[in-house]
C-alpha cells in the first residue's frame, strides 16, 4: 500500500485503518503512526482498537497512555470495562464504570480522525476524496460500536436496582452526552432515561437531546440529496477539522444550507 511507505503519522494511520481486516499489519502501521506523533491521543485510541482485535495483544498499557494524554476522556476506560465484562468480574466492572462516570466526556476522536485520515486515504490515488471519506467514516463507526454496547448493557435491568450502579450510570450518561459524536450522545441519552426518574430534569434533557437529533437528522437527509462530490467532501472535512463534535458539524452544515438547526418548541 503506497500510504504504508510514507513517514507521516496520518498516512500510516490511514493505511492501518484501511487494512483493518488484517489486525497484525494494522497494529504495526498504527504503532509506526504513534511513534511518528507520540503526542496525539487520537492515534493512541486507534491503536487500542487494533490491539483489542488481537487475542495476544495487551491493550492496557496503551489505555494508560491514553489516560495520560487525555485524562478527561472516559473512552480510555472502555477496554477495562470490556475485559471485566468478558470475565464476569463484577468488582472490576464496577470500578471501570465508576471511572467512566467521573470523566468529563467520552470522545472517540471522530471529527479529528475523519478530517486527518480522510485526506490521507485519498492520497492513495486509488479512490476519489468522496469515496475515501465515506470509507473512513464506516471503518471508524464499526470500531466504536461494540465497546459502547457493553456500557449500555451495564446500565440497564437488574443492575439498576443497586444504588451505586445507578449513581455511576448517571455520571456515565452525562459523560456520554458530552461526547464528540451523535452516537455517543444518543447512548448517553438512552442511559439517562433509564438511570433518572421519568420527568426529572435529566430525563427531560435526554428526551430533548433525542428530539434535537431526530430533527437535525431529518434535515441532514434533505441536504444530503445534493451531489456528494470533491467540493462537498472537502467542505465536510474542513468542518470536521474546525469542530471537535460531530453535532457542531451537523449544525454548521444546516446553517450553511439555510436550514434552522433548532427544532420548533414543543
Amino acid at each position: 500500500m503506497p500510504l504504508a511507505r510514507r513517514a507521516d503519522a496520518d498516512s500510516l494511520a490511514a493505511a492501518g485503518l484501511l487494512g483493518a481486516g488484517h489486525p497484525e499489519k494494522e497494529s504495526q502501521l498504527l504503532t509506526r503512526a504513534t511513534t511518528a506523533a507520540p503526542e496525539r491521543a487520537d492515534l493512541v485510541w486507534l491503536r487500542i482498537q487494533a490491539c483489542q482485535r488481537q487475542p495476544a495483544c495487551d491493550s492496557e498499557p496503551l489505555e494508560r497512555r491514553l489516560r495520560a494524554r487525555d485524562p478527561d476522556n472516559g473512552a480510555a476506560w472502555l477496554g477495562a470495562l470490556a475485559r471485566a465484562d468478558a470475565l464476569h468480574d463484577e468488582p472490576a466492572k464496577d470500578a471501570a464504570l465508576a471511572a467512566i462516570s467521573r470523566a468529563a466526556r467520552v470522545d472517540i476522536y471522530w471529527t479529528t480522525l475523519i478530517a486527518r485520515l480522510g485526506h490521507a486515504a485519498a492520497r492513495t490515488g486509488k479512490m476519489p476524496l468522496p469515496d475515501a471519506v465515506v470509507l473512513v467514516i464506516g471503518l471508524l463507526a464499526a470500531q466504536a460500536v461494540p465497546a459502547l454496547h457493553v456500557v449500555s448493557e451495564s446500565c440497564k435491568g437488574e443492575r439498576l436496582e443497586r444504588a451505586e450502579v445507578v449513581q455511576a450510570c448517571r455520571g456515565i450518561a452525562r459523560a456520554f452526552e458530552g461526547g464528540d459524536t451523535y452516537l455517543t450522545e444518543m447512548f448517553g441519552a438512552a442511559i439517562a432515561k433509564r438511570a433518572w426518574p421519568e420527568q426529572s430534569p435529566q430525563w427531560l434533557a435526554a428526551t430533548d437531546a433525542r428530539r434535537d437529533y431526530e430533527y437535525r437528522t431529518t434535515l441532514q437527509q434533505k441536504i444530503d440529496r445534493r451531489p456528494w462530490d470533491d467540493k462537498g467532501a472537502a467542505g465536510y472535512l474542513a468542518l470536521c477539522a474546525q469542530n471537535r463534535r460531530e453535532q457542531d458539524v451537523y449544525r454548521a452544515q444546516l446553517l450553511a444550507a439555510g436550514e434552522n438547526p433548532d427544532p420548533p418548541p414543543n
